[in-house]
């Protein structure tokens, strides 16, 4: 459990495989999970946004957490991401997670209705105590809609069993004052074109989508910081933004551009669930600057 692991470092962020019919195909996801584990990642964070989690049922995101979990078996952090829109869904998610040995829960906050900050509260009040596993919070008000101030935050990682946050918001004022108010909270960078800048403010490490598609550059920056060269991790990262920047141009929604990007370096985990829709913009610039940056 959590206690025997260190709570940081690079976290990927899974996608999901599915088939040419859109249909779960964990067993895809063996070698990419090995290749991950081979390159030195810290763990993985099962079930979020990278994951399209909210694309699909409780039970497709039960069987592949635990196709992830027997995979790993012990050999890196894991994390399941758990918010749902119904709370029901939340808990059976909170004890599959638990019976498959993961360290952590992880759960964005209530959206979709305009819910209170008390009602956001409390349902992390509640999601705390409802398992043994720690919980880390997950602040992405760019997908959720929901913004939740500093003070709030600060008041939700004193709550007991809440073990820090993952601050996916480019609001880095608001990400110091959680540092400096709650020493002891683990808060991982969310926007993976400022991890040097998280890192540097005194994150435990980063969670990020491209994560999928860079760890060892991810990995780099990661250690650059911790020796404090500054100078070689501003390097890195700029070798990582200019695939970013590319990526966001040819896929705004940046699911279906990981996953065409994993296809290209020779892991196909099928396309990116409906809504999203195959790219359809020139990726020839895309391409070159992701095999240039040597991910995978």
């Amino acid at each position: 459990m959590i206690q025997a692991k260190k709570l940081g470092g690079i976290i990927v962020p899974l996608v999901t495989p599915f088939d040419e019919h859109g249909d779960l195909a964990a067993e895809k996801a063996h070698v990419l999970i090995e290749k991950y584990l081979d390159i030195g990642v810290h763990g993985f964070y099962v079930g979020g946004t990278s994951g399209e989690g909210f694309f699909q049922s409780t039970d497709e995101r039960c069987e592949f957490l635990r196709v992830v979990a027997e995979v790993v078996n012990g050999r890196g952090l894991l994390i399941a991401q758990v918010g749902a829109l119904s709370e029901r869904d939340v808990y059976a998610l909170t004890g599959f997670a638990a019976e498959n040995r993961y360290d952590v829960i992880s759960s964005t906050p209530p959206f979709y209705f305009s819910h209170t900050d008390s009602e956001v509260m409390e349902y992390y009040r509640r999601l705390a105590n409802v398992s043994d596993l720690p919980l880390l919070l997950y602040n992405i008000p760019g997908t959720t809609g929901r913004s939740i101030s500093t003070n709030m935050q600060i008041e939700m990682l004193k709550l007991p069993n809440v073990v820090g946050s993952k601050h996916t918001d480019m609001n880095f004022f608001s990400a110091e004052r959680l540092l400096r108010e709650v020493p002891t909270a683990a808060i991982f960078n969310g926007p993976d074109e400022m991890l040097t800048g998280g890192l540097a403010m005194g994150m435990v490490g980063g969670i990020g989508s491209t994560y999928n598609l860079m760890p060892r550059i991810y990995l780099e920056i990661y250690n650059s910081v911790k020796l404090g060269d500054l100078s070689s991790a501003r390097l890195l990262q700029a070798t990582a933004n200019d695939v970013i920047d590319e990526l966001l141009r040819i896929s705004p929604g940046v699911v279906p551009g990981i996953k065409y990007g994993l296809k290209v370096l020779g892991f196909d985990m099928g396309e990116a669930r409906r809504p999203f829709l195959p790219l359809e913009s020139d990726t020839t610039r895309y391409e070159e600057l992701l095999i240039g940056a040597n991910g995978l």
